[in-house]
């Protein structure tokens, strides 16, 4: 058990051993107008990590700047980086505008605070010390316009060490962010304060052990437990560990996607089943799991539901795998509350990241772990053992089928061409420039975003978006219809993801055409919800 324990907590140094806290350089200039403040995240820059970028506009006496898009009289303010070689620039974002207005004369513009935030990504390995020149060029204007400019230079010295922004810049992007565009950051995840993104994680957790691949096995893991002698001591000791099991799991995954998102990779939940080899291997689990649900092979004692004949210390390794080994069951699934929670997360800094995650672990372990920890209950409430548990295992067991099918189907989408849904309603695969001319140009338009892996998506579109109904629906509102299938690794659906705050699917967005305005519909989606917000 302690050799065990070890060989964990080894392997947790060595994710987080080469990670580094580093400071924000901060370049700065000013004039009686307008004060600009240039940021980096951090003070050094990885040969393979991207770098945020931030700048900071702050209006003086009265003067305004313009955006982006200036309106009908203006000049729009420009932020230009000149990168060395091996370096591209990505996700440019603006903070949303002020509208002014002067007779018949529409601007937009800045007169407080605006921000502009990018991200440097390396194509190439870079050495030595790399320089990063910006030039920001503005119109200050209150009763008359001056144009001004500001250029800077930042150096910054190349390390192989993986850096972790620190407070300054955490601070700083806190605030940007509650001033960016609406399309930017969705107005459901600027609302939500962190206390309630921690609740709703939590509830997703406990949600999630609900979904079909999951409560099953769960359920008969949970009844083994209670119909053996009630051992009230060693049964909360196996709930602690079980729920240590799923929390050390959650934050081994937390750990592996801020990994990724430090090298400037864009993964969100269930990234993993975006491999074939991990989708293989979730296949065999759920085989033997069926066919011990079935009774049709057996494994050594450790494994039997006659617990009692099993040592106490083996008792608590099986209860720690088995939460452990839970979270990977619940990879497919994505609960409601879920992608609100882990989409907040794109847009937080890393002090942020983890307490959602324990607080989404801590929700998943939550129903299994009170079955440990109030026994006698549980047992009043079932019927003496007998014959039903069988019964009853071959019952969970029709799910598990369906599971082991299910994944030999996404297995063999993966392997083979995409294709769009079959019926009367047609389904283009997502383009992002072809949506927003068609949404620029007043047209409905309803992008799915899914997964062959994601079981809730697959419900979903089987009861309400393959439904006649749907297609009546769309068919008067002379909707088009976009399927994002994020079933491999796709950059483009990545982004548009993270665009609406969200790292994970499903996400239904709905354009009306009418403002270029959208809503973002529940998880679970019925019919008269969908109807609802469409109409």
């Amino acid at each position: 058990m302690n050799r065990f324990f070890a060989i964990v907590l080894a392997t947790l140094s060595l994710v987080f051993a080469f990670c580094r806290e580093s400071r924000a350089l901060v370049v700065e200039g000013t004039t009686d107008k307008v004060a600009v403040k240039v940021m980096t995240a951090t003070d050094e820059i990885n040969e393979s990590q991207a770098l945020d970028v931030l700048v900071k506009f702050t209006m003086r006496n009265g003067w305004h700047i313009f955006a982006e898009n200036p309106g009908d009289i203006g000049r729009p303010t420009r932020v230009k980086w000149t990168l060395p070689e091996g370096y591209r620039l990505e996700n440019v974002r603006w903070s949303m505008p002020k509208d002014f207005k002067k007779g018949k004369i529409l601007q937009h513009g800045y007169d407080t605070t605006a921000y502009y935030s990018a991200t440097i990504v390396p194509i190439d390995r870079p050495e030595n010390v790399q320089n990063l020149k910006v030039e920001i060029d503005w119109l200050a204007c209150r009763e008359e316009c001056v144009p001004e400019k500001m250029v800077r230079t930042l150096g910054l010295a190349v390390t192989d060490i993986n850096l972790l922004p620190g407070n300054d810049w955490r601070n700083e992007t806190e605030l940007a962010l509650r001033s960016f565009k609406t399309s930017d950051i969705p107005a459901d995840a600027q609302t939500y304060n962190f206390l309630l993104i921690m609740f709703m994680a939590f509830i997703g957790g406990i949600i999630l052990n609900f979904m079909p691949c999951i409560f099953p096995i769960l359920t008969i893991k949970a009844i083994s437990l209670v119909q053996g002698s009630i051992r009230p001591k060693e049964m909360r000791q196996e709930a602690l560990l079980y729920t240590f099991g799923v929390v050390l799991s959650f934050g081994i995954t937390a750990g592996i996607l801020l990994l990724l998102r430090l090298q400037g990779e864009q993964v969100g939940w269930g990234f993993q089943l975006q491999s074939p080899l991990f989708v293989g291997i979730m296949l065999a689990i759920f085989i033997v799991v069926f066919l011990l649900l079935m009774d049709w092979i057996h494994l050594p004692p450790l494994f039997a539901d006659k617990l009692g004949r099993v040592p106490a210390s083996k008792k608590k390794i099986s209860a720690f795998l088995t939460g452990f080994f839970a979270v990977l069951i619940a990879s497919p699934c994505t609960a409601p509350f879920m992608g609100i929670a882990i989409g907040y997360t794109l847009t937080q800094p890393t002090y942020v990241y983890f307490p959602v995650f324990t607080a989404l672990a801590l929700g998943y372990a939550l129903p299994f772990a009170m079955v440990g920890f109030f026994p006698k209950t549980v047992h009043k409430i079932l019927p003496r053992p007998g014959k039903w548990m069988a019964v009853l295992k071959k019952i969970f067991a029709i799910p598990v089928l369906l599971t082991c099918f299910w994944l030999i189907w996404v297995l063999h989408s993966q392997l083979s061409v995409r294709n769009m849904p079959a019926g009367n309603l047609v389904w283009e695969p997502y383009n992002k420039a072809k949506v927003e001319k068609l949404v620029a140009d007043g047209h409905p338009v309803f992008v799915d975003f899914t997964a062959k892996w994601c079981i809730t998506c697959l419900a979903n579109e089987s009861l309400v978006l393959y439904s006649p109904e749907f297609e009546k629906l769309a068919q008067s509102k002379k909707m088009l219809l976009f399927k994002a299938d994020w079933t491999n690794d796709d950059p483009e659906i990545t982004e548009a993801l993270a665009a609406f705050g969200r790292n994970s699917v499903p996400l239904y967005v709905y354009y009306s055409g009418k403002d270029s305005g959208y809503v973002i519909l529940p998880q679970l989606l019925t019919y008269k919800q969908l109807e609802h917000y469409i109409k």
